[in-house]
């Protein structure tokens, strides 16, 4: 049945008020957000940008809610579309309400994963009263009720305004545009007194669009890659007042290669490393903090989750250890074949660094990695004698399955020629990708002997620690389930990374407990750098020579969408939605769905280092 004229004029001014309705309840309940936050803190321009963005986002979330509701009506369905509307309108407000309450007490947004912890974790997370159930119960009652009364007040008074809705629904449309744009820009001039809208209020997803930006001008990569001072008014209560003496004075040397597997340190792939490691304590069940480079070399420099990048970014935080060297005096070189600013390590883990080295010269990662070498070598013979240092080399060629060509090199054969990502299925023989990998791998293993070779006629190896190790690994559909890379998923194969160390005085051990990227800092800090605060004020690992290893139930592990736990049974899934799932070693579901009784501290670990 076709709608007349008149009745269509009506469903329009009825939706777009009521999106406008949703918005200033929305308002109402954000201030709650900003009472939980710093961000009062940053004056007039800051909170008239917050409550604009809140207003126009949640304004336009309240017409994606009615289009739907819409079309039914102009089918006629009009009592059904008024009820759908009510019913998830009420829903948006419960919660919204129910957010700013977890929010203001974990400083986390709500999401199904909180759900689902809360209403099946037997008590372990919230234990509920009478009168705290009594309580909820009765601010469903009030959300449901204030759907109700927008609904009723609209269609009484303000439906029968002819052309008024359409002239609401736009400007909706262009101030939501508009708040975007503010974001996308501030974003890339890193004025953080605005993007912080993104960690406060929730659902909030919004648009970048640096390179945009770059090309018509608007802003320079300069100003995007550069680094700002952030006041102590910013996202992250971290890293915190180290207490930091005259620790050993062992000069530290990280060197680390891009998706390097766990099961590559072997006679035949990387024989230097192998008989370095013979030397050295090897870690045999050693996990990332992260599947990808971005959150595997942020857990590796900071000892917190890699949940926290986002807030890290924002406010620019730097790093622990980082921190500590600087308080000891360390000279500080990093040399990395990839550019330190994507990811932005720039910004997050080195923002505090001077006169930082951003990328290398060369056009293929091989001619990076040499140039990263190069500079290192050169820079270790100018520092002055008995100068302490910290060095981190991070090297690209087997990320991209990289190695030069002939004889030397090609040590596994056959192996594939030219890599060709559409070709690998399920059903696709990986041998010789594979062996193009480990020839890749190989090769990193060659420049690995020439550092460290290099590094035995400048630097007094007894008076120094090194350690070896990756970002995360690589996988080769090893689990038959058609993963090929990283970042897919937390098995073995992509979250399991080598990791040696060689400690003067500890010669040779190996060390079956299994161990995160996480301990690296809370390592190095107390027993190298004489760092005497408590391990927890500034870290959620553990030190590697502890017997709590023992003890251990999970790692923590990361990637874009997803945060996991790493138990020795079982991959415990958070998506960005928030919703659990539960994993066996293989990556099949697990029969096992009971919820870990390490909630608790997870939700401590992950919001504690917010401010």
């Amino acid at each position: 049945m076709m709608i007349k004229k008149e009745e269509l004029k009506e469903n329009i001014n009825f939706y777009s008020y009521s999106s406008l309705l949703i918005v200033l309840f929305c308002l109402m309940c954000s201030v709650r957000f900003l009472s939980a936050s710093p961000f009062v803190e940053k004056g007039i321009t800051s909170l008239l940008y917050f409550f604009s963005f809140s207003f126009f986002y949640y304004s336009f979330i309240g017409l994606l809610i009615s289009l739907p509701c819409f079309l039914l009506s102009i089918v006629g369905l009009r009592r059904t579309a008024i009820f759908l509307f009510i019913c998830c309108e009420s829903l948006f407000f419960i919660y919204f309400v129910a957010d700013t309450f977890v929010y203001q007490q974990f400083r986390m947004h709500l999401n199904f994963a909180m759900l689902q912890m809360t209403l099946m974790g037997g008590g372990q997370v919230v234990s509920f009263s009478a009168s705290m159930i009594l309580q909820i119960l009765s601010y469903v009652l009030v959300c449901g009720c204030i759907a109700l009364l927008c609904c009723y007040l609209i269609k009484r008074y303000l439906t029968k305004r002819s052309g008024i809705g359409l002239l609401a629904t736009l400007f909706i449309v262009t101030g939501f545009l508009s708040v975007q744009v503010i974001f996308g820009v501030s974003f890339a001039r890193q004025e953080t007194q605005l993007t912080q809208v993104k960690q406060l209020l929730p659902l909030v997803r919004p648009l970048r669009f640096n390179k945009l930006l770059i090309k018509v001008g608007l802003v320079t990569p300069e100003q995007i890659y550069s680094v700002k001072t952030v006041t102590s008014s910013g996202r992250m209560n971290y890293p915190p007042k180290l207490n930091c003496g005259e620790g050993k004075g062992y000069n530290i040397l990280f060197l680390f290669i891009d998706a390097l597997r766990f099961d590559m340190i072997t006679p035949e792939v990387m024989p230097n490393v192998y008989k370095f490691s013979k030397q050295s304590l090897v870690f045999k069940d050693h996990y990332s903090g992260g599947i990808n480079t971005r959150h595997g070399i942020f857990t590796l420099f900071t000892g917190i989750p890699g949940s926290y990048w986002e807030a890290s970014l924002q406010s620019k935080s730097g790093s622990a250890l980082i921190s500590a060297l600087q308080q000891n005096n360390y000279a500080i070189g990093i040399f990395t074949g990839a550019p330190l600013t994507m990811p932005e390590f720039n910004q997050t883990i080195f923002a505090d660094v001077p006169n930082l080295r951003l990328d290398s010269r060369g056009n293929t990662p091989l001619e990076r990695d040499e140039n990263a070498i190069y500079d290192f070598e050169k820079w270790l013979t100018t520092l002055p004698k008995g100068q302490r240092f910290f060095s981190f080399i991070f090297l690209d060629n087997v990320h991209a399955s990289e190695f030069p060509i002939g004889k030397e090199y090609e040590i596994f054969k056959p192996y594939w020629k030219e890599i060709n990502h559409l070709k690998l299925d399920n059903n696709f023989d990986r041998t010789e990708f594979f062996n193009r990998y480990k020839n890749s791998a190989h090769f990193a293993d060659l420049q690995l002997g020439k550092i460290l070779s290099s590094v035995s006629r400048y630097v007094d190896l007894e008076n120094t620690i090194i350690v070896i190790g990756s970002d995360h690994g690589e996988e080769f559909n090893d689990n038959k389930l058609n993963f090929w890379g990283h970042n897919g998923n937390f098995t073995k194969f992509q979250a399991k990374t080598p990791l040696v160390i060689r400690w003067p005085g500890k010669g040779h051990l190996e060390i079956e407990e299994r161990t995160s990227m996480l301990d690296i800092v809370p390592t190095i800090l107390p027993e190298v750098l004489g760092c005497t605060n408590p391990i927890n004020e500034y870290s959620a690992g553990l030190n590697l020579f502890s017997q709590d290893l023992k003890k251990r139930q999970f790692v923590y592990s990361s990637n874009y969408s997803q945060n996991a736990f790493i138990e020795k049974e079982r991959i415990i899934l958070i998506n960005e939605l928030g919703i659990l799932n539960f994993l066996d070693n293989n990556y099949r579901p697990s029969k096992d769905k009971s919820i870990p009784v390490y909630i608790p501290k997870v939700l401590e670990e992950t919001s504690k280092f917010s401010k």
